[in-house]
């Protein structure tokens, strides 16, 4: 196997790539990823951990066909670390690849591709859905994903499909966020899109606008030209998540979204370090935004100003979550709407127009 290639374009496909890699692993073969030459032109580049699998590839000059699989942190090291334009790549028959450039060389241990998992083949057909709806959806949703591996169902974004809208619902157990975006569709499915397979393409990597996503009954993948990302979808049922959302919130406050995060910040430095608590005081004209720590007995209060209807109420949040909420708002005012300091609370955004954002906070017992 001989080549030469570009190194910016080596250096981002494997930056992609790298992100499907597991960092624990009892497979050694799924730390590597397998290039292949395709024609006398490009190289593809594919890599899985069995249950995400992408593929990208790159232009390239071969001068000898192949394959083999190399080790995907070590070779993407030696990319980041190069600073000519192109570089050469030679795999002898005993796996070894040579990395050429041309004021040095890199030697690196190969293996063979036998090990190397299968590309998938799906047998039924698939349901096409514009992924004209997915970059945002991401941004707005992949965020509250639970992070442990032990809760499946909650791994994932569940993202259901009507004539003229698409529904994207994500939760880790504290919080939950429910997203509307028009758009008209040709199927009423619903799936459970495991979050690393969204983040990808979250990275801003595939052109969702001029791509499709194709639904499987067990897998999703969506394409370009150059790209190729496939998942298995998360299997488990998704939590009824309508039972959770508040219907009837007598409690409604109108605040600067802005203003809300800078306060919340300033004051959550001198909260307990491990319960992260801040307390809101929704009352009248404005919010009174406080924390105190009875362990180092540090202590921050901060005023902005709201608009209150329904009675004055206190409630207390985890400030980290909290903050995390209040980023992700895109107008400049928020409503936070709850019934009581031990019900969930509703924060939504005030004038959006062709999206509806509903994000749901736990709070934490004063």
């Amino acid at each position: 196997m001989d080549f030469t290639i570009d190194k910016e374009k080596l250096l981002s496909a494997l930056t992609t790539l790298s992100k499907i890699n597991p960092s624990r692993t009892t497979l050694p073969i799924l730390s590597t990823v397998m290039l292949k030459t395709k024609g006398m032109d490009s190289v593809v580049l594919r890599t899985t951990d069995l249950e995400v699998e992408l593929e990208i590839i790159v232009n390239s000059k071969i001068l000898q066909e192949g394959e083999t699989c190399a080790p995907i942190y070590k070779l993407l090291e030696i990319a980041n670390t190069i600073t000519e334009e192109s570089i050469s790549i030679n795999v002898n028959e005993t796996q070894r690849m040579r990395i050429k450039t041309s004021t040095g060389k890199y030697l690196l241990m190969c293996n063979k591709t036998e090990e190397f998992p299968d590309q998938r083949e799906f047998a039924d057909s698939p349901t096409k859905v514009s992924a004209n709806f997915l970059r945002d959806t991401i941004k707005n949703t992949t965020y509250a994903c639970s992070k442990d591996e032990l809760k499946p169902t909650l791994n994932g974004v569940m993202i259901a499909f009507g004539s003229t809208n698409v529904t994207s619902v994500s939760t880790d157990g504290h919080r939950l966020v429910k997203y509307i975006c028009k758009q008209e569709n040709n199927t009423n499915d619903s799936v459970l899109v495991p979050q690393k397979f969204l983040n990808i393409i979250g990275t801003g990597a595939i052109n969702t606008k001029k791509a499709d996503l194709n639904i499987y009954k067990d897998y999703i993948t969506i394409e370009t030209e150059k790209i190729k990302l496939s998942s298995r979808l998360i299997s488990e049922k998704f939590p009824d998540y309508e039972n959770v959302i508040p219907t009837e919130n007598n409690n409604e406050t109108t605040v600067s979204t802005q203003s809300m995060l800078t306060a919340v910040k300033k004051v959550a430095l001198m909260s307990n370090k491990t319960t992260k608590q801040i307390i809101l005081k929704l009352q009248g004209t404005k919010i009174l935004v406080s924390a105190e720590d009875h362990e180092t007995g540090g202590a921050a209060m901060d005023e902005i100003e709201a608009n209150t209807t329904g009675g004055e109420i206190t409630i207390g949040f985890n400030s980290t979550l909290l903050i995390d909420i209040l980023k992700h708002q895109k107008t400049e005012e928020i409503k936070i709407l709850t019934s009581g300091p031990l019900n969930a609370t509703l924060f939504k955004p005030v004038g959006e127009t062709e999206t509806e954002t509903t994000t749901l906070l736990m709070p934490i017992r004063i």
